[in-house]
């Protein structure tokens, strides 16, 4: 009788600790410091490869690809030679080295990476899943509040009611 009462107290305290816890948010967590380190190294990255063409007279943002360009994590490549979900040549930087283009942690249709570009102009925007860094979608200073935007001007993915951007997510 002792040891069943033992082992009530023990998965009592088991239940609660997981509660408390709540490993499923600590995960929406890690993606999530995840997802805002790959954009924040991705926004320096491409920022020293703007400010290193700036007067090449080039298309920056959508090398070679046209006036604008679209492209997303979960169907684009992952070189940097501008060929890549990211339109941007990070293959010529003397300053900054990228291997690889990163991917979402989990690189869904709902959770992905998603670049656009015009001109000289882009932005990089993801949905981020966690409790506590969802609110940064809607203080990131972007014009669409469902997204988590980075670049140099953060309207080309348009406003959360569909707005004036021309790319969607």
């Amino acid at each position: 009788m002792e040891l069943l009462v033992v082992i009530a107290i023990i998965a009592i305290l088991a239940a609660v600790v997981v509660l408390i816890i709540n490993p499923l948010e600590l995960t929406r967590r890690g993606r999530d410091a995840a997802r805002l380190t790959d954009l924040a190294n991705l926004q320096q990255a491409i920022n020293v490869a703007v400010q290193e063409a700036t007067n090449s007279g080039q298309n920056i943002a959508c090398a070679g690809a046209g006036p604008t360009c679209r492209d997303d994590s979960k169907i684009g490549l992952r070189t940097t030679d501008g060929t890549g979900w990211v339109r941007v040549n990070l293959g010529v930087q003397t300053s900054v080295s990228v291997p690889t283009l990163p991917v979402d942690p989990t690189n869904s249709t709902v959770y992905h990476y998603a670049y656009c570009g015009s001109g000289d102009n882009w932005e990089i925007y993801t949905v981020l899943e966690s409790a506590q860094q969802s609110p940064k979608m809607t203080t990131d200073g972007g014009t669409n509040n469902n997204y988590y935007e980075v670049g140099s001007v953060l309207n080309l993915a348009g406003t959360a009611a569909g707005g004036s951007g021309f790319c969607t997510y």
